[in-house]
């Protein structure tokens, strides 16, 4: 048998190689799904609700025990500052608490036949079971809790996976694996898979046993997953352009350390990112200028020291696009107020302004550490701007008017709308997901269980026989 070839993995600041993995060819998919669907039909009536509550809480608190070392891997693997690689650490934790709470909560309903004549002799219920086995493809950007959205609510609902984690970033979802197993889920349950996505994407979701397909990615390669998949239930996650709305109200210190976080924390590669910030024209030359002052004061370096608040990018290609997309801007006409220089994979905090409508930037996800200043008179101009764009996941508005975030959460076209905060909040047991290009369904673990990772079946029983 011909030797197996290997990917390295690699610390995105030193370039060290921190972790081997296979690069499975893709003629071994079949058999792989094969092993997942068959352990489907085994492992279900082993694993009783009760038991994959207990493995599920076992995970949370094993990952909660060695949150220092999960982090530490996140910041080496992905890049991102050792602060954030902590709290995505501790969010991971949670996901799987959740996900153990939500397995209790399974449930159904009776239901009312003699609601009408033709089931007066009739009586039945409906129930929630596993849905089967789930493909689950996820990114790079938060490689440790984006899988524990796809692995807990999974395992809470009793279905089998095969888990296919960024080439980039396998080794978290790896050791989160191995946590599960730890906490007594049997080896069958999940299959990893690593190596090219390109190949290896398509050939697992167009599986006629896979039933579920639960992707996190650009739209691009989403609209590629769909296609690919056919005819099953499918959870698409995909990119954004998010916008935050400061109104003339807004308390200018509060709102500018809210929007500095939101767009510069893990780089900007996040699709939660403050991408565009539409200022009132009364607040627009001070809270800009607090903004390129605070930005310049941010220490970019290494992810591992303890003080740094923006790392390298995922790789220097994603850099160099970030770095056309800019320039681009500005040969279109934008002004740079901050930032515009690139060294390796390392993109300096960057804040744009006047961007033109036909800059890429103005339009599509930068996932890097940019942000585009503008201003606006009214509200519904505001409103209008920040829906221009195929997008429509989250959106942010600071105003101390009940009126103004009435409005706001009326005409937004977005997933969520956030009032005093930016677009980028979240906790993992509610509904997330966007409208428009940002996605199909919504994850947050209940909500997960119930659009994909279940079916209903319903029981009719006929009276007097």
């Amino acid at each position: 048998m011909q030797e197996m070839r290997m990917i390295d993995v690699k610390d995105k600041y030193s370039g060290e190689v921190i972790g081997r993995v296979p690069s499975l060819p893709v003629e071994r998919v079949p058999d792989i799904v094969r092993k997942a669907f068959d352990a489907f039909g085994n492992y279900l009536k082993k694993i009783p609700l009760y038991k994959r509550a207990e493995i599920l809480a076992e995970t949370s608190s094993l990952i909660k025990k060695r949150q220092d070392d999960f982090a530490k891997l996140i910041t080496r693997e992905g890049g991102k500052p050792l602060k954030y690689s902590r709290k995505e650490a501790k969010r991971a934790s949670l996901t799987m608490q959740f996900s153990s709470e939500e397995a209790k909560r399974l449930h159904g309903e009776t239901i009312p036949f003699d609601a009408e004549p033709r089931g007066e002799d009739r009586t039945g219920y409906w129930y929630r079971v596993p849905a089967g086995l789930v493909a689950a493809i996820t990114p790079f950007n938060d490689p440790l809790n984006l899988v524990a959205h796809k692995l807990g609510p999974a395992i809470a609902a009793g279905n089998t996976v095969i888990l296919k984690p960024a080439s980039l970033t396998p080794l978290s979802a790896i050791k989160l694996v191995e946590t599960l197993q730890e906490a007594g889920l049997p080896g069958d349950f999940i299959h990893v898979v690593t190596g090219e996505g390109e190949t290896l994407g398509p050939a697992i979701v167009s599986n006629p046993h896979v039933r579920v397909v639960t992707f996190t990615g650009g739209v691009e390669a989403g609209e590629k997953v769909v296609k690919a998949a056919g005819l099953k239930k499918i959870a698409m996650e995909l990119g954004s352009n998010c916008p935050v709305i400061v109104m003339d109200d807004a308390p200018l210190d509060f709102t500018a350390t809210c929007i500095l976080d939101a767009g510069y924390n893990c780089q900007g590669q996040n699709c939660l990112h403050a991408q565009r910030v539409l200022i009132h024209e009364s607040l627009y030359e001070e809270l800009v200028g607090r903004l390129v002052q605070d930005t310049g004061k941010l220490k970019v370096g290494n992810p591992l020291d303890e003080g740094t608040d923006v790392g390298p990018m995922i790789a220097e290609s994603e850099a160099i696009r970030v770095e056309r997309w800019v320039n681009d801007a500005v040969q279109k006409g934008a002004r740079l107020l901050i930032g515009g220089q690139r060294k390796k994979n390392i993109y300096m905090p960057t804040i744009l302004a006047g961007v033109p409508g036909n800059a890429a930037i103005a339009t599509e996800e930068v996932f890097g550490p940019v942000m585009i200043v503008s201003k606006f008179q009214k509200l519904a101009d505001a409103i209008q701007e920040s829906n221009s764009t195929n997008y429509g996941l989250h959106a942010g508005i600071f105003t101390k008017s009940i009126d103004n975030a009435q409005k706001a959460i009326s005409d937004l076209n977005f997933g969520s709308v956030l009032i005093n905060d930016t677009s980028d909040f979240r906790v993992d047991f509610m509904p997330f997901g966007g409208m428009k290009a940002s996605g199909l369904g919504r994850e947050g673990i209940r909500f997960a269980i119930e659009e994909t990772m279940t079916e209903i079946k319903t029981v009719i029983f006929r009276k007097g026989i």
